[in-house]
């Protein structure tokens, strides 16, 4: 470690063992400082202000490797999840739970996945992705915590509809002022951008939509946002799918509940669309038309090719976050890009530096293996499973919408995993954390709820039954 490494661990640990903490006891018992901690952690899912930053430190930081970790990295928006921790303990209400539903399965899934470690050419590789999917377990806690009613889940969404409304000023800007085809806002990679807006936009989308509330236009607004981010991106992927799961979207929610505000929102959404689509038509088709699309099309056949000769030759996986390294010489699994290029009379340089593969799917299969890919499925299965159990509990209400978004934001994800790994990317998966920790306390509010009507279903049969007469009950004089 060098002396740059020693003053960013020194500063972190002042920030992660002293800062944070100390600001939980500040806050704690204030919920409106609690509001706004929660509010900064939210917004800091995004990289920076008007272009791509860190706004954290990484230790041992290998910027050259070309995996999905490049080093220890932290974040400094988790000193406030760690703050929102620490003061749900302190709460003279009642200390919140930390084990929540669901937190198993995640834990279960980072186990399995670093059993790959064994076959690792680098460890510390793996070591590097485990931390941070560990430590994004500090914002799935803090964003359940967080929320005790009704109040704070509407606080959540309109954080985001700023948060995505300030990445569309940035955008807007690098589009028509930059002059940048296709934009990435303050975001590594325009895919990475994309499924952001994706995620979240369904879920403001299915809010906006629902019961009448006093952010409801806010949240459609939020929506509007994603729709241009998603165009300004030009992702093949993002535009079809965002398309797409906007449709499944109000589709739930008419399921859910037909009423006049859902087929106005309807209405007016579908003639923004046509605006928009007419205005941006030629970019789009020319996106589609790109001259690259065949050979990106070809790199992505041969690294998945490649990802399944490592998972044939490692069924418990080559070692997570292990692919930039074997996908390269002495290791053979690069020679079917090689072959392509031979194909095409192109020079094969061995010292050039092949990329990972882009699908999630086969990214998990060939690092981690079947253990990882298998738990990997069941943790997102179970999710999915809870959303739909909170969307039939609380069907008609808020929280019902705002389950439909959350199962068909996830769900457009997952869709685009097939395609894009930018999951593994930390601002998406803070964003995946955030909602996923809606739908742990969604879940604990629907067992509580449960309980509370099997409690008042026994109590009124208790009471007929004492006022029932003697030879009814089965008691006799």
């Amino acid at each position: 470690m060098d002396s740059k490494d020693l003053i960013k661990a020194a500063i972190l640990a002042a920030l992660y063992l002293f800062v944070g903490p100390l600001l939980g006891l500040l806050i704690a018992n204030r919920p409106k400082f609690q509001r706004v901690a929660f509010a900064a952690m939210c917004f800091m899912t995004i990289s920076g202000l008007l272009g791509p930053g860190e706004w954290g430190f990484t230790l041992l930081d290998e910027p050259d490797y070309r995996g999905h970790a490049r080093g220890f990295h932290f974040y400094f928006n988790e000193v406030f999840a760690i703050a929102l921790l620490v003061a749900s303990k302190m709460d003279r209400k009642g200390a919140q739970k930390w084990f929540i539903p669901g937190l198993i399965f995640y834990l279960f899934y980072l186990g399995c996945s670093l059993l790959s470690i064994m076959n690792a050419p680098q460890p510390h590789y793996s070591w590097m992705s485990a931390f941070k999917c560990f430590k994004v377990i500090l914002i799935f806690l803090a964003s359940a915590v967080f929320l005790r009613g009704e109040g704070e889940v509407e606080f959540l969404l309109k954080t985001m509809s700023y948060t995505v409304g300030w990445e569309t000023f940035v955008v807007l800007k690098e589009k028509y002022i930059n002059k940048i085809y296709q934009v990435w806002g303050t975001f590594e990679h325009q895919n990475s951008l994309s499924m952001y807006a994706g995620m979240i936009g369904m879920v403001l989308l299915a809010a906006g939509a629902g019961p009448k509330r006093k952010g409801s236009n806010l949240f459609i607004f939020g929506y509007i946002c994603c729709a241009v981010i998603v165009q300004g991106s030009l992702s093949r992927a993002g535009l079809v799918i965002f398309a797409l799961f906007s449709v499944v979207t109000l589709f739930f929610s008419f399921v859910d509940k037909f009423t006049k505000r859902r087929l106005v929102v309807t209405g007016c959404l579908a003639l923004v669309a046509l605006i928009g689509v007419g205005w941006t038509a030629k970019t789009i088709i020319k996106r589609f038309n790109d001259t690259g699309n065949t050979e990106s099309k070809q790199t992505r056949i041969d690294l998945n090719i490649a990802s399944r000769q490592m998972l044939h030759d490692y069924p418990t996986g080559i070692g997570w976050n292990n692919f930039a390294l074997t996908i390269n010489s002495p290791w053979h699994y690069g020679d079917v890009i090689d072959a392509t290029s031979r194909r095409h009379n192109e020079i094969v340089d061995k010292k050039h530096r092949k990329g990972i593969v882009e699908s999630l799917y086969y990214l998990l299969l060939s690092e981690t293996g079947y253990p990882g890919y298998v738990s990997f499925l069941l943790f997102i299965a179970y999710f999915m499973f809870l959303n739909l159990k909170a969307m039939w509990s609380f069907r008609t209400h808020f929280f019902g919408a705002v389950s439909i978004g959350i199962l068909c934001g996830c769900g457009a994800n997952y869709l685009q995993s097939l395609f894009e790994r930018v999951l593994t990317q930390p601002r998406n998966m803070m964003l995946w954390m955030i909602l996923l920790g809606i739908t742990a306390k969604f879940e604990l509010w629907r067992r509580q709820k449960s309980k509370q009507q099997k409690t008042r279903s026994s109590t009124a049969q208790s009471v007929r039954s004492q006022a029932a007469p003697q030879s009814e009950t089965g008691i006799h004089a």
